[in-house]
């Protein structure tokens, strides 16, 4: 390759750079071997001092500094969107330049021109979204104040009769902050009174006209002296918000900028509809998404649960022979035979195996039902007992009741064995440094809409529910993990069985198709389903 540091002779058939500096930026779109396509425009042969001839004598990375090539060579390969390179210049003094690369049949082609501070794509937004309605209107405001330099952009929108806030970019913030929210009205503003009656308001000095005198001095300390506002609507005529030219002296528009700000407003209500249909769209396509997933996460449950409540109950057949006969042979013995302290350890084993038993059918909702009024309160002395052992002594556990009883049809010991699964997770998550668990009991109301987005399969009816919460400082759930933490037999501990939050869930489903209609009495005695809230941290 040539040596970039140096200059080739004068090249008489280029041009020479004049006083006057053109009006386009130096650009170049070429080949990236030597000898095939290429256009320079004035600007760029002006500035480089070598006539288009010269130029496609060498590969383009020969025309660039030695430092830069490896950053050349990645956007030429396609690993890169974009680098700056050094050109060099008959004056010898280097022309940055912003390299992109595209592909076109065989050949490689270049474009190079001086990088932007901004290109498009590359405004601000409120959004990480890219496709937003605030990302748009950034977009349209910036283009609205390149093409009147001086002059600055603001487009507000417009709901339940208030301005809300769209766009100001080179408004200071606290401006922007005082117009949100501001009531629209026949008299208020420049972009209040166009929305209010959907014409345009010309305002040439702000401190002199009445619909400014609130705001007087908000605009003098925003270095605003002139705001011209036109509304902008839907296809079908609704007011959707206005778009504000503000000028830094008292001034009237003249009637090309008028035209122009008639053409802008006209094109954002274009873009603030289609933006807003879009995004309802995608939300829709969201919620979709998500309810495909629960339906398919249901119908897995619903399956699991069957083959696990057929095969807890034919196990625990099979255990009861094993446990009756184990024990039968035990008391049969002399105290001191040897085959003692075997027929114990099996009569342990099919016990806890029998445990496991009720923990699967529990999910698949099948465990024994016993039905009665419980007040969930009472519940809490006894809990406060059997949790105990299974909490650290630096863990502190915290009860956060409603104000009045809280009643629910349903089995005491299986609300229990809930209650008790859930605080031992907890517990587990905090491990022995210790930390505080909470436990909330409060009562809620949804509707249809709500419970099917809860649980899509279910058929339960619009109501109060009981509600429990288990509240930890620990760990939290992985949200990678979120959707499989009911599967039975999964587990994120190493010693864990994945039992006890699939029983959890079987039972609630069992109160849910079991107590979902209130019984008849007072109010404070009211029964409640019940419904359990999981969440990531």
């Amino acid at each position: 390759m040539n040596n970039p540091l140096s200059i080739p002779p004068s090249d008489p058939a280029a041009p020479r750079a004049s006083a006057t500096e053109p009006a386009d930026p130096p650009m170049i779109v070429r080949s990236a071997a030597p000898g095939g396509f290429i256009r320079t425009n004035g600007a760029f042969r002006a500035t480089v001092g070598f006539s288009d001839a010269a130029l496609s004598d060498g590969a383009f990375v020969d025309w660039v500094d030695s430092a830069d090539w490896g950053a050349l060579q990645a956007v030429i390969a396609g690993e890169k969107n974009r680098c700056s390179v050094r050109h060099r210049t008959f004056s010898g003094i280097p022309l940055e330049l912003e390299v992109l690369s595209t592909k076109h049949g065989d050949d490689t082609v270049l474009l190079a021109q001086p990088p932007s501070e901004t290109r498009p794509g590359d405004f601000p937004k409120d959004s990480d979204d890219e496709a937003t309605v605030v990302g748009t209107l950034h977009t349209i405001a910036h283009i609205i104040e390149e093409e009147n330099p001086g002059y600055r952009c603001s487009i507000l929108l417009v709901a339940d009769g208030r301005l809300v806030r769209g766009v100001g970019p080179s408004l200071p913030e606290d401006y922007n902050a005082a117009i949100d929210g501001l009531a629209v009205g026949p008299t208020v503003g420049s972009c209040g009174t166009a929305i209010h009656w959907n014409v345009p308001v010309i305002v040439e000095d702000i401190q002199a006209d009445p619909l400014w005198r609130p705001f007087a001095e908000l605009a003098m300390k925003a270095g605003v002296a002139a705001c011209w506002s036109y509304p902008f609507a839907s296809k079908t005529g609704r007011v959707l918000g206005a778009l504000a030219l503000y000028a830094p002296e008292p001034r009237a528009p003249t009637p090309q900028q008028l035209r122009r700000l008639k053409a802008a407003a006209r094109m954002t209500g274009l873009a603030v509809e289609r933006g807003r249909a879009e995004e309802a769209f995608r939300e829709k396509r969201k919620r979709e998404l998500e309810l495909e997933e629960q339906l398919r996460q249901a119908a897995k449950m619903e399956a699991l649960g069957v083959l696990a409540g057929g095969v807890a109950h034919d196990f625990n057949n099979l255990l009861a022979t094993v446990l009756g006969n184990a024990e039968f042979a035990r008391d049969i013995l002399p105290a001191d035979s040897p085959a003692r302290p075997m027929l114990a350890d099996i009569v342990t084993a099919s016990r806890r195996a029998g445990e496991f038993c009720k923990q699967m059918l529990a999910y698949a909702g099948r465990g024994a039902f016993r039905t009665a009024r419980i007040n969930l309160q009472t519940l809490l002395p006894e809990l406060s007992g059997l949790v105990r052992a299974a909490l650290s002594k630096k863990t502190q556990l915290e009860y956060k009741l409603a104000d009045e009883p809280i009643f629910v049809d349903g089995d005491e010991n299986q609300l229990l064995q809930v209650i008790l699964n859930l605080i031992t997770n907890a517990a587990e998550a905090i491990g022995e440094a210790g930390g505080r668990i909470t436990l909330y009991f409060d009562s809620v109301s949804y509707d249809e809409a709500t419970l099917r987005l809860l649980e899509p399969r279910s058929e339960l009816s619009a109501g109060e529910y009981a509600r429990l919460r288990v509240n930890d400082t620990g760990v939290g759930i992985h949200p990678d993990i979120l959707a499989r933490i009911f599967d039975p037999f999964f587990s994120s501990k190493a010693t864990g069985r994945g039992l006890g939050l699939s029983a959890v869930k079987g039972i609630v489903a069992k109160h849910q198709t079991s107590v979902n209609r209130p019984l008849e009495g007072k109010k404070a005695s009211k029964s409640k389903s019940l419904g359990i809230v999981v969440k990531a941290v």
